[in-house]
């Protein structure tokens, strides 16, 4: 459907008419919004301003397997699984990669973050589409999210001034109900649509590799997450993760570290868990006709034997990964309540 059809439907349907909204308004440009910051501690993004850091790969993963121990529960703690458990993941990047190549979006669900794009120059709800049974997906991908964003931020920059951060939120709130998690995977050098996604989340998640180009692109993520907290007062560095390292590597690691360390202050926290290099992960996720990495980590879950020590290596580093996520988030949550 072309772009103006699009706009012209949505136009019949009012803010006021959606449950969970927000209303962002010219008028109170200087103002708070009204937002329910205390029933959104579920919505994470991967950021850091550096493309080839790992946060595509690290949402894709993280969100699928926070979905399967929702609904596997945890029998050993007689924690019952929940069917009908319910996952969004949201694709902000025009590559796309995590709509086409992480999450095998069919074509005829992937519009190419069209969608995407009109809701956030609307103000009107997100629409998924279900890739797997209880994940959702926005899709992303196309020029809608290269070259008409800029603008279009810019626009609401200038009718909203630091409210506009908040777009993306006035899109998801209407839905955001609807899920037990939310994750939000961002571009590289695209401070507009990091700063949507930070004014959507409660908690940031930051890959790293080690070399300087991506530790420069933590810096770069850290000034926009200090403006973003201007609006989104709640907003949080989770941690950071090192990602696609060596295992033995442990004077770059301490290096990377102590420069991290420099650049986020008070905010630094590091995961404990690093996701493994795996060269048979890259080769058999990433070549013609090859299976995603998360189809691959179904694989290791069903008992496939026959797949690289490395493989199954990489699938144990994001289980960890997860579960410090899930506990990390809950404590800072329980202690900010508590306060």
């Amino acid at each position: 459907m072309p772009l103006q059809t699009r706009a012209e439907e949505y136009e019949l349907q009012t803010l006021s008419e959606l449950p969970g909204s927000i209303v962002l308004t010219e008028y109170d440009r200087d103002e708070p919004v009204d937002v329910p910051w205390t029933d959104l501690w579920h919505i994470y993004c991967a950021a850091n301003d550096k493309g080839g850091a790992g946060k595509t790969s690290t949402i894709a993963n993280v969100a699928l397997m926070v979905l399967k121990k929702l609904r596997r529960g945890d029998p050993d703690k007689g924690i019952p699984g929940d069917p009908d458990a319910r996952v969004l993941v949201i694709d902000l990047n025009a590559q796309g990669n995590l709509t086409v190549h992480e999450l095998n979006a069919k074509p005829e669900q992937n519009d190419k973050g069209e969608a995407l794009y009109y809701a956030l120059r609307s103000g009107k709800p997100l629409q998924p589409v279900t890739v797997r049974p209880g994940l959702d997906l926005v899709p992303g991908g196309g020029d809608w999210l290269k070259d008409d964003i800029t603008q279009l931020y810019a626009r609401l920059r200038e009718k909203y001034d630091a409210n506009a951060d908040l777009r993306l939120l006035q899109c998801l709130l209407p839905i955001a109900g609807n899920y037990d998690y939310i994750f939000i995977d961002t571009p590289p050098e695209n401070p507009a649509l990091q700063r949507l996604a930070m004014g959507a989340s409660r908690w940031i998640i930051t890959p790293a590799k080690t070399d300087n180009g991506s530790l420069d692109g933590v810096k770069e993520m850290s000034e926009q997450f200090k403006k973003v907290r201007k609006v989104n007062p709640l907003l949080t560095l989770l941690g950071v993760v090192l990602f696609a390292t060596g295992r033995k590597s442990v004077q770059i690691h301490q290096h990377a570290e102590k420069r991290l360390q420099e650049i986020l202050g008070a905010s630094y926290f590091k995961f404990k868990t690093n996701i493994g290099h795996s060269e048979a992960v890259a080769q058999q996720s990433r070549d013609v006709g090859s299976e995603p990495l998360v189809a691959l980590f179904d694989r290791v879950e069903s008992g496939d034997t026959s797949l690289p020590e490395t493989v199954r290596a990489v699938h144990e580093d994001y289980l960890q990964l997860t579960d410090e996520v899930i506990e990390r988030s809950a404590l800072i949550k329980m202690q900010i309540e508590r306060s």
